[in-house]
């Protein structure tokens, strides 16, 4: 009885042991998988249960309170080298994890490919299955060479493209890795695989497509993603002979940068591309971080330039060959109703309100609309400018400031103005204009006044009075002046000072 319970508490001991230890190695490798947010492969838990199971049967067989389940010595030992090679890929597959990836990879930044990785782990694998077989089978596997040749000119002869698959997804991992976009094999996408045997890439529509690993090597591969992923491209783009080059690759250039995902380091660059029978082409060559947005940047690219070009009024030209009829009656109404529209924000602009209706009248009619996209300056701090501005629809921001020292003053809104001191005066822009949203815009110009105040220079006497009383109450509010004592004094000398500016600018002499 006794010696049957010592054999009971060491059966117990040893099964305890090793549930102990299954359980720890378990632990670890969720505790990896925690942290990685990867889910251990299925074949991992696969081998896990049955190596366990292999050694409970192991050790039940060994005990002596179990005779029935002895098993014959050939099964025995197979067994048993299962039991042991499971144990060593389950160690094998440890140190991957703890040494190749966690260490060498994630904290050291090494880059070790999945195909190396499984090579080493196969490696590891053979090499434990022959001690193994030595040890625990006894079979000599130095005897294994004596394969006859013609067999193995066979096998070898079959495994030539499995051979140079795996071989060449093993050069590959150095050259693209997943995430990263390509051209292989005449084919465009973003690798989402490397295998033992193919290259898996994702187009941009949405299609997988399995290229052989030694097909890949032994064609061009375009990775563009390095050595860095900076990207760029080019548009071309026709305009008028009726406009300077510089002055539509200075447009170009400008209208490039405002564009969300286009790099300002290196700048966009424009150039003459060729003279053709209606138009000058000009390349458009930009920058930008994400090949897989570079073709949605590309449009945006365009869509600003055609704005950019409204507004600076040059023409992408037509073919000359082509012809256009359109009613006089529809263009009519169509200017007929702009020209009304800008109307209805001139009167709304106290500055203008000494204007006769005749005069705002002259003022609408050589007025223009402008639209500015999201990102685009309207005019610059510190640059010179003889233009005025009246917001239609949309938001701009007001930015003071120089380098990295640009701040936000203020935001524009409908029917809010700026640049009438310039426009006036022909002073400096004191502050920048940035479109926050699509902004349309009335642009008066200084050829659009100089009618009105050359033919009676009282006007600018009278704009210069009510841009000094303006400016005086912006300054009390500022200053917390004091507006009765103070703004008399203030508004006199501002008038006389404005309205000798406006004069000096338009050159008016008063009456």
């Amino acid at each position: 009885m006794d010696r049957e319970l010592k054999l009971l508490n060491v059966l117990l001991l040893q099964l305890g042991v090793t549930f102990i230890l299954a359980v720890a190695l378990f632990g670890v490798y969720m505790l990896m998988s925690w942290k990685r947010a990867k889910k251990p492969p299925r074949s991992f838990f696969t081998i896990y249960v049955v190596t366990l199971a292999l050694y409970v049967l192991l050790i039940l067989n060994e005990s002596e309170l179990f005779g029935r389940v002895k098993l014959w010595e050939g099964v025995y030992l197979w067994t048993k080298f299962a039991a042991y090679l499971g144990t060593a890929f389950l160690l094998l597959k440890a140190m991957d994890i703890l040494l190749l990836e966690d260490y060498f990879i994630i904290k050291k930044g090494f880059y070790i490919p999945e195909l190396l990785r499984l090579l080493i782990l196969l490696g590891g694998l053979a090499v434990a299955g022959i001690i193994f077989l030595r040890t625990v089978i006894g079979i000599n596997v130095v005897a294994l060479v004596a394969i006859p040749t013609a067999a193995t000119a066979v096998i070898g002869f079959a495994l030539q493209d499995t051979l140079k698959r795996f071989f060449a997804g093993i050069m590959l991992g150095k050259l693209v890795r997943v995430g990263d976009w390509v051209r292989l094999a005449g084919q465009v996408g973003r690798v989402v695989k490397v295998d033992l045997g193919h290259v898996t890439i994702l187009t941009p529509t949405d299609d997988l497509v399995m290229i052989p690993n030694n097909l890949v090597a032994q064609q061009e591969i375009l990775n563009y993603n390095k050595p860095t992923p900076r990207h760029a491209r080019t548009v071309l783009v026709d305009a008028s002979y009726a406009t300077p080059p510089l002055q539509v690759q200075t447009v170009l250039v400008e209208t490039a940068k405002a564009v969300p995902g286009v790099l300002h380091e290196p700048a966009p660059q424009a150039f003459v591309a060729a003279y053709k029978d209606s138009s000058i082409q000009y390349r458009l060559t930009f920058w930008g971080k994400d090949y897989g947005h570079a073709g949605a940047i590309e449009g945006q690219v365009l869509s600003y330039v055609w704005y950019a070009f409204q507004r600076h009024s040059i023409e992408i030209p037509f073919p000359q060959r082509t012809i256009h009829i359109t009613k006089v009656e529809d263009e009519r109404e169509a200017m007929a109703a702009k020209r009304e529209r800008i109307l209805e924000a001139l009167r709304q602009i106290d500055f203008l309100s000494v204007l006769s209706p005749e005069e705002l009248e002259t003022v609408a009619q050589r007025a223009a609309v402008r639209i500015y996209l999201p990102g685009e300056a309207v005019v610059r701090q510190g640059e010179a400018g003889a233009e005025f501005f009246i917001i239609l629809g949309g938001s701009a921001e007001v930015r003071r400031g120089e380098g990295d020292k640009v701040a936000t003053v203020a935001t524009l809104h409908a029917m809010q103005f700026f640049g009438e001191m310039s426009l006036l005066t022909g002073e400096s822009r004191s502050a920048t204009v940035v479109a926050q949203t699509k902004l349309e815009v009335v642009v008066i110009t200084k050829a659009a006044l100089e009618q009105p105040i050359m033919g009676n220079p009282l006007i600018a006497e009278r704009i210069g009075t009510v841009l000094a009383e303006r400016k005086s109450e912006i300054a009390a509010l500022q200053e917390n002046l004091d507006h009765r004592v103070e703004s008399s004094e203030v508004v006199e000398h501002r008038r006389k000072s404005l309205g000798s500016r406006i004069r000096s600018f338009f050159g008016a002499t008063a009456h």
